[in-house]
């Protein structure tokens, strides 16, 4: 289970409760990819920027403690965020 606080989203968007079902896969890795790119032709309306927030810190979380599924080149472009989150810990 994520450490993120996802009860706002999963309130907004039900379905996404699916990533803790699923949480420490790599096809949650690929889900929660998915929702941050555009995959719907140009359809896609986008998160509110909250929303958006809390699907990135899913991201960065999962692959901080599931680094095996990160499939992105040499590793996550959102390397800085990555490793400051890191050293806070």
């Amino acid at each position: 289970m994520p450490n993120v606080d996802t009860s706002r989203l999963y309130t907004a968007f039900p379905h996404l409760a699916k990533i803790d079902r699923i949480w420490g896969t790599r096809e949650c890795r690929q889900f929660i990819r998915d929702l941050l790119s555009e995959t719907r032709d140009g359809q896609r309306s986008g998160f509110a920027p909250d929303h958006a927030s809390t699907i990135m810190r899913l991201l960065i979380e999962h692959d901080r403690h599931f680094p095996d599924f990160d499939d992105s080149f040499g590793g996550a472009w959102w390397q800085k965020e990555l490793d400051r989150q890191r050293q806070r810990e």
